[in-house]
């Protein structure tokens, strides 16, 4: 009886998951159908294909105000103290 009540609940998970990548994959489909009927409309009407749109050139910043950060100098002469930083004993 259990094994039967695992076989219907490993059925029922495998039907969930074929149900969800069928409507997965006619997401895809409708969306592929959708986008070439909007390029042959476009090609039919004669219009340019859409462009991204693109903001002002000039941002405003002025890269002769970046900070950076000095550079630290690493003492290698020191060990490391830190019990949890050493390797194994």
């Amino acid at each position: 009886m259990a094994v039967l009540a695992t076989l219907v609940v490993l059925g029922a998970g495998a039907a969930l998951l074929l149900v969800g990548l069928a409507l997965l994959a006619g997401l895809a489909v409708a969306g592929g159908v959708l986008g070439a009927g909007i390029l042959a409309y476009r090609a039919i009407r004669g219009q340019p294909p859409a462009t991204l749109r693109r903001g002002p050139s000039a941002s405003g910043l002025d890269p002769a105000l970046e900070i950076f950060p000095e550079p630290r100098a690493i003492d290698a002469a020191a060990p490391n103290e830190e019990r949890h930083r050493l390797g194994p004993e």
